[in-house]
């Protein structure tokens, strides 16, 4: 057994192997354990992390949803945990380690996340907890017992506490520490075994190789080479058995190089390849043409085996060919090369041989080897080869690709078909060849087909067409056939050869693209360009023939909440099944489109012979759509509601082109959502001189607001003793042209375009400014400023109300912000967030309008808020008005038991004011004690110690 390693790397590399071995088992032992304590611990502390979050929520999520809400983000503090959640019984999540995810569902978030599994932790009402990827991913669930409801004596209800850890850095960590502690004692056992490696080349590994040197000078050819006699005594006396083994074959050599001198004299005058082998197949002998055939020097070749140098293949099946000097020495005959038989020389050269071999036996007539004789028919098979490969190259053109070919004679009948022809078709030869073909010619093509081909079979021209050829299956598919005239070598006329092509594809996308092109994606319907087409043909029919139609808007109702609760697959589901609505109560000859969005349009072309009849018409066709998407929608079991504003214009009009139409239909539109959604209104003129009134001081606004063009009014708040406690800031627009503009002029202008944002931004900028005087002045009233449910919803409000707070040192205790119920009926979570974060400055919330939204005493209950405020509405009519008596009473009295403060706004009378501190009001604003002022009159008339309630 021949070993590959010397012996000064062997013995040193079998003891690193085995302290190798061994460092291995107790490195893996060590990690094995740490791995085990590891997740152990992390075990232990995600089950105490999420109990506790359970025992919290059970008893805080209703009253202490802030200590709740720290202890959740105290959880993910811990490094190891990706996510901590704490969800309601349908798996939404009520808090999050990411505020972004209240109110998803947990399985929408983590797409891991099994609720199969929830529901079954909730039946089972234990913790479980799952582990995967060998145990350094762990996730755990806790139920726990929602909040009873208000109408339930103990809840039925439970929710679960979610808790996803990663230990992969951990056990990074661990394996690092271990490794590191094992360092010292390897740098040791290397350093013992360089030492040993030192030895072992000194003593054994030189004397050796100077053993192994002379042996491959000897194998090498330089039978001269000795080797020095020198090291221990074994290989000293190795070296002088080497030296006597290497005299005895250099005298043995000089006698063969004898002898072969006279053999290779008859071998160079042989033109074929030779070689001769000993008994175990190795070569012994090849003259100057096998070296020439096969690459190889007879020095090089000598003593290798015949298959290293005698390389051949088949050439039919490029598999290694058998060399027949194996079979010659077994059976003793003489034996020859197969046909298409491929020798392949050492520089990848190609020969095709013929060869023999037969056996060498000596005189006992013993095989002693083979000599194998071999000649080069290369070029008798190149010119076969040619010949095979001229044919096989036009039948493979003919019979394969996508191609469809033909050809036909001077008599114009066709005399080949290819055999893809015949696939495309399922025909036999027979059956297509002459005029056969033209069968499965598509009737209503046939006669374009011929002429084609007829005239430029006699004009001796190409030509293209399409036409329809009946496939296999049975059905017509597009075929381009492009023909050309042929001709022989010496330039005669043959006839022609055709190729065919299948482009029903191409025809379907032609016809889709067109289709798209003026058809709506989402619902087939025809869009904003085929439409505009279709109303432009309508209105001049309309006025050729006297004819008023009608063009009708159709916008859905709130459709953006319901694509951002459901997602816009949803919502697409819902606009397939109002186009179809939409389709199904129209006439055959009405159009419905889809500009986009929400948004669809209507055609009524040709209703009635003068406008009032059409009018009627078009108001009727408009009710049923009206009813018909007032009806639920089925998508998945579930239903869903919509509703739609429709604006209506008539037409035709004088002068009025596509665009005013759709202009005015639009107009219309937006008339009925104002109006309270889900309302049929028809153009008016004085619509569109409304719409450009708006549109004129929307730009005039936008420019206000950049310059800051703006006031700040301030009106004052008192007691139940008339001293001034505070004011509520309000804004007015100094327009150059129209004067001091009301709020009520320009507030909702500024909330729909959004203007709202950068105006309420300053309102708070100012009021600020004016707390921080009052504050160096040595007061310390509240101000009020009303935020809008846009401007409260803005992800960056609470930065920037600390930045504001920041930049004018005012103090957060002295503000207060005026919310309205929309704002926390609609947005119940975000606000919940913002406000905790806005109140732990200080900041006091006011309900603005309390009783005239959603008045609900739940959110008065769970949200900070300091106080509400009766609308101007409630008050006027006191006390004479019954209604708003025992409404006013009732709000009093809520609001004493819930500990909140009151504040009475449009109190205009002796009255109304006596009467409503009667009831317990403590705080009043109005006309009867103080009218809004420019901040800086305000400041110098009220900020005065004679004029303030003491402190």
């Amino acid at each position: 057994m021949r070993f590959p390693w010397s012996l000064k790397w062997a013995l040193p590399l079998a003891l690193a192997s085995l302290l190798l071995i061994f460092s291995s088992f107790a490195t893996w032992h060590s990690l094995s354990t740490r791995q085990t304590n590891l997740t152990q611990t992390a075990r232990q502390d995600a089950l105490d992390h999420v109990s506790h979050l359970a025992r919290m929520a059970e008893q805080g999520l209703q009253n202490s949803t802030a200590m709740v809400a720290s202890d959740l983000a105290q959880t993910s503090t811990d490094p190891r945990v990706l996510a901590v959640l704490i969800l309601d019984e349908q798996g939404r999540v009520l808090m999050a380690h990411r505020k972004a995810w209240v109110g998803s569902v947990a399985k929408s978030l983590l797409p891991d996340f099994d609720d199969g599994w929830r529901l079954q932790v909730i039946a089972g009402r234990l913790p479980q907890v799952r582990t995967e990827e060998e145990g350094l991913r762990l996730a755990v669930l806790q139920p726990f017992e929602l909040p009873a409801a208000s109408n339930e004596v103990r809840s039925s209800r439970w929710g679960s506490v979610f808790l996803e850890m990663d230990l992969d850095l951990a056990w990074q960590q661990a394996r690092y520490e271990t490794l590191l502690s094992r360092l010292p004692w390897l740098v040791l056992a290397l350093l013992v075994l360089l030492a040993v490696g030192l030895l072992l080349r000194r003593f054994v590994a030189q004397p050796l190789q100077a053993l192994a040197d002379a042996a491959g000078c000897l194998k090498q050819g330089q039978l001269s080479s000795r080797a020095v006699v020198q090291g221990p005594l074994e290989i000293a006396a190795l070296a002088r058995d080497f030296n006597d083994m290497a005299q005895a074959i250099e005298d043995a050599q000089k006698a063969l190089i004898t002898s072969e001198e006279r053999m290779s004299i008859t071998l160079h005058s042989i033109g074929d390849g030779l070689i001769a082998t000993d008994a175990r197949a190795r070569i012994t002998l090849m003259n100057p043409a096998a070296e020439r055939f096969t690459g190889w020097a007879l020095a090089e070749a000598r003593g290798l085996p015949i298959s290293d140098v005698f390389v051949i293949e088949s050439e039919i099946t490029g598999q290694p060919a058998e060399i027949p000097v194996k079979r010659v020495l077994t059976e003793g005959t003489v034996l020859g090369l197969a046909n298409h038989t491929v020798l392949i020389a050492r520089d990848g050269t190609r020969r095709d041989v013929a060869d023999s071999a037969a056996p060498i036996r000596n005189a006992r007539g013993v095989i002693e080897g083979v000599v194998l004789v071999f000649q080069d028919v290369t070029e008798q098979y190149r010119m076969r080869r040619a010949l095979a490969d001229s044919e096989q190259h036009y039948r493979t053109l003919a019979n394969t690709g996508q191609a469809l070919v033909w050809t036909a004679g001077l008599d114009k009948k066709c005399n080949y078909f290819n055999s893809v022809w015949l696939a495309f078709t399922g025909r036999t030869l027979a059956q297509e060849l002459g005029d056969g073909w033209a069968e499965g010619v598509h009737p209503d093509d046939l006669e374009h087909c011929f002429t084609t081909y007829v005239a430029a079979f006699e004009a001796r021209e190409a030509f293209a067409m399409e036409y329809r050829l009946r496939h296999a299956s049975g059905e017509y598919r597009w075929i381009l056939d492009q023909g050309s005239p042929r001709y022989d070598s010496q330039g005669r006329f043959l006839g022609y050869i055709g190729h065919c092509l299948d482009i029903s594809q191409v025809k379907q996308a032609e016809a889709q693209v067109a289709h798209l092109a003026y058809h709506d994606a989402l619902t087939g319907l025809p869009n904003r360009a085929l439409f505009q087409d279709r109303l432009t043909q309508a209105a001049a029919a309309a006025r050729r023939n006297q004819r008023v139609g009608a063009l009708m808007f159709v916008d859905l109702d709130h459709f953006k909440r319901l694509n951002d609760v459901y997602g816009h697959a949803l919502g697409d589901a819902v606009l397939q099944e109002v186009a179809g609505r939409l389709q199904f109560y129209l006439r055959q000859e009405d159009t419905v489109a889809r500009l986009g969005g929400d948004e669809f349009v209507v055609l009524l072309p040709a209703l009635a012979a003068e406008s009032d009849g059409a009018a009627t018409l078009a108001r009727a066709v408009a009710d049923k759509i009206r009813l018909a998407l007032e009806g639920p929608i089925l998508i998945d079991g579930t239903s869903y509601h919509t509703a739609a504003s429709m604006g209506v214009t008539l037409f035709p009009k004088h002068n009025e082109s596509v665009d005013d139409l759709m202009r005015e239909a639009d107009i219309a539109m937006y008339r009925a959502k104002e109006r309270g959604r889900n309302q049929i209104s028809f153009f008016q003129v004085d619509m569109q001189q409304t719409v450009t009134q708006r549109y004129a001081l929307e730009q005039e606004l936008r420019e206000a607001v950049a310059q800051q063009a703006f006031e700040l009014f301030l009106q004052s708040q008192v007691n139940a003793d008339g001293v001034v406690i505070g004011a509520e800031a309000l804004v007015r627009w100094r327009h150059p042209t129209r004067g001091l503009v009301a709020p009520a002029t320009f507030i909702p202008l500024a909330e729909e375009s959004r203007l709202i944002l950068p105006l309420g931004d300053w309102v708070l900028q100012q009021s600020c400014q004016v707390l921080a005087r009052l504050e160096a002045a040595g007061h310390s009233l509240h101000i009020a400023v009303n935020v809008s449910p846009l401007q409260f919803a803005q992800p960056n409000f609470v930065a920037r109300i600390r930045d504001i707070l920041k930049q004018t040192g005012a103090d957060p205790t002295h503000l207060t912000l005026e919310i309205t119920e929309g704002l926390l009926v609609e947005h119940m979570t975000e606000t919940m967030g913002r406000m905790a974060e806005l109140a732990a400055l200080g900041i006091r919330f006011s309900i603005d309008d309390f009783g005239t939204g959603y008045s609900s005493l739940s959110y008065l209950k769970r949200l900070p808020l300091y106080e509400l405020k009766i609308d101007k509405s409630f008050v006027q009519d006191l006390p004479e008005d019954p209604n708003d008596v025992a409404l006013v009473e009732t709000m009093l009295a809520m609001a004493q038991h819930l500990h909140l403060s009151v504040v009475a706004e449009g109190v205009e009378t002796a009255a109304q004011f006596e009467f409503l501190k009667s009831r317990g009001c403590n705080r009043f604003q109005g006309y009867h004690f103080h009218r809004p002022q420019e901040h800086h009159e305000w400041f110098e008339a009220f900020a005065k110690p004679s004029q303030l309630a003491p402190q």
